[in-house]
């Protein structure tokens, strides 16, 4: 048994710090002999290139939810990072799965701890989940994903706390304790605390009330107390229907560089559209700025992140790319939308897209 992977769950709803804490923890010297398995939910990729700036070992499980329809690509895939790494000769002491932010943590569990021959070669390390320190009591209130994930936790990460105000701060760990009194509550500012979360072992009282609650599930396989909508694409191409069918994933790709303004102006008009409807977006986008001409730009809510700075470009492929995570989002006006990432002039601030059409006139999606 002691020859196993461990392996550790990394969930945590849309935007709440994820990728950031992951990404901190890989430029650890500790991480030696980590690999990671990203499972992003739509048509294009994108943590899964970040993280590859920092790690070649990183797996992206796409195109659908881990706690449904990848649950057998995902055992396929960590039984191959284990084979690969045996094959090189490479010392593999660890493996971390990060969800899309809207998983089901109890099916994925259901296959790391109920899976034979996963159990034979990995061992369920601990659930790290991630709560947005800023917005994490509305998504509890709002989103029933976000409160079955912390359920699970042997590991509850506070992320941007620095960014709330401290009765906030309080009534969020108040909340966390009321869900989970049982979970490791820890902080991390831009993921400096990853190194203790990563390196710490499970073994909490939590863990055995998630054993019990996937016992009950039964040999008949995962049982789902959601209701994922399984229909077709829109036939455009660039939308996933998730869990409701108001909630979808949009992906798009643009040819142009942005310019500061473009993306000022994109934002205004996404923000004014949709608001807290918009659950996230996030996207690699290529500047017309020779000073940071790559960037890691994400959004939660109404809230817009500055981008972080990319050293290089992470693929082949030149386009830039965004992807929005939201309620009733319209595909269409979305595409429309992509117009004002064209603006160059500062203070151009469309709120509609009639507005936008005087702003860009000539363009046509």
């Amino acid at each position: 048994m002691s020859a196993r992977v461990d392996c550790d769950l990394l969930t945590g709803y849309l935007g709440s710090g994820k990728t950031t804490l992951l990404n901190a923890w890989l430029r650890s010297p500790l991480s030696a002999g980590t690999a990671v398995v990203v499972n992003e939910v739509g048509d294009i990729g994108i943590d899964q290139l970040v993280l590859a700036q920092v790690t070649d070992n990183v797996m992206l499980l796409e195109s659908g939810c881990l706690c449904c329809t990848l649950s057998g690509s995902l055992r396929e895939t960590l039984l191959d990072v284990c084979a690969t790494a045996r094959a090189r000769g490479t010392a593999l002491t660890r493996i971390v799965v990060e969800t899309t932010g809207l998983a089901e943590p109890l099916p994925i569990l259901h296959s790391l701890l109920g899976d034979k021959i996963l159990t034979e070669t990995l061992r369920l390390n601990q659930v790290i989940v991630t709560v947005d320190g800023q917005q994490g009591l509305r998504q509890l209130d709002t989103q029933p994903e976000s409160v079955r994930q912390l359920a699970v936790a042997e590991c509850v990460v506070i992320t941007k706390g620095d960014l709330a105000p401290p009765h906030e701060a309080a009534q969020l760990r108040q909340a966390i304790a009321a869900i989970n009194p049982t979970a490791v509550v820890r902080d991390s500012v831009a993921g400096d605390a990853a190194g203790d979360i990563f390196t710490a072992s499970a073994g909490s009282p939590q863990r055995q009330a998630v054993l019990a609650a996937v016992a009950g599930i039964g040999d008949a396989g995962p049982r789902h107390d959601h209701d994922h909508d399984h229909g077709q694409h829109d036939g455009h191409g660039s939308g996933h229907p998730l869990f409701h069918s108001r909630v979808s994933t949009l992906g798009f790709h643009l040819d142009h560089p942005v310019s500061w303004p473009g993306l000022a102006a994109w934002w205004h008009l996404v923000s004014n559209r949709y608001g807290d409807n918009l659950l996230r977006s996030k996207g690699l986008l290529r500047m017309q700025d020779p000073v940071r001409p790559f960037v890691f730009m994400q959004t939660v809510g109404k809230v817009f992140h500055p981008p972080d700075p990319l050293a290089a470009w992470p693929d082949a492929d030149a386009r830039s790319r965004l992807v929005c995570i939201g309620v009733d989002l319209d595909p269409s006006w979305l595409a429309q939308s992509l117009a004002a990432f064209r603006i160059d002039e500062p203070g151009l601030l469309p709120a509609t897209l009639a507005e936008l059409s005087r702003f860009v006139p000539c363009y046509s999606e």
